[in-house]
């Protein structure tokens, strides 16, 4: 009270603003060099719906910075980023390759599809359909671009975070992880190739539209439950 008066029904907003400075120690413990933050804060009280609750919002922007005054020697440290390095290397090497072996699948795909189309039109005087010339864009090979592009960029993001040169963690690990998620969906397709498996695969791509039609009824009943319980139970906790 002694620093500065304020009325309090006049109040709109309040800006605190602070840097602080941290470290994370339990990199030691792990033989690596520790990494040091530097954290801009941020806390605003908005009172401008002026409802009696002052809502108040947090944020907050990192940075990696190097840590100064330290001396950490160790040879294994090197050795062991210097592996990981090469297996990040070999990893966009291989999803490299694999992204240009399956866009020339697409391209040679999509120009059978033309003369295909053309040969319909010249000898029977008929169009192909949308549907029919879907047959020839295979979705395996979608996923795996998706994916490959994915992993790339992730694992480059990965480097240049292992460098200390780059914050990115979510967005790293949205990537890695998704396309991580592709792949081992990527994996059913092996699965054709035996008898048994085949068979359920079919089942599950035939029953797809149908799967879908009734995935968009159930989720109708699903937000009338979230609306109706955000209605109800809102007003009581501010989750």
């Amino acid at each position: 009270s002694s620093f500065f008066n304020l009325e309090f029904y006049r109040l709109i907003q309040v800006e605190i603003s602070f840097k602080l400075k941290g470290i994370a120690l339990q990199t030691i413990h792990a033989r690596e060099l520790p990494d040091c933050y530097a954290f801009q804060n941020t806390i605003t009280f908005n009172n401008r719906a002026h409802s009696g609750k002052i809502k108040i919002y947090f944020d907050s922007d990192t940075d990696i910075q190097e840590c100064k005054d330290w001396r950490i020697f160790n040879s294994v440290l090197q050795k062991n980023a210097q592996y990981i390095l090469v297996f990040d290397g070999f990893v966009i090497l291989s999803c490299l390759a694999s992204l240009i072996l399956c866009t020339r699948s697409i391209v040679l795909a999509w120009r059978l599809q033309k003369r295909f189309v053309n040969f319909f039109l010249e000898k029977y005087k008929r169009r192909v359909c949308y549907a029919d010339r879907l047959e020839f864009l295979n979705g395996w090979y979608v996923l795996v671009i998706i994916s490959d592009v994915m992993t790339i960029i992730g694992s480059i993001l990965k480097m240049e975070i292992k460098a200390k040169n780059l914050t990115s963690y979510d967005v790293c690990s949205i990537l890695l992880g998704t396309s991580t998620l592709f792949v081992w969906v990527g994996v059913i397709r092996y699965l054709g190739y035996f008898q048994t498996y085949n068979v359920l695969i079919l089942t599950m791509q035939a029953s797809l539209p149908k799967v879908l039609r009734f995935c968009c009824c159930a989720g109708m009943i699903y937000l009338g439950y979230t609306f109706c319980g955000w209605i109800v139970l809102g007003p009581y906790h501010e989750k």
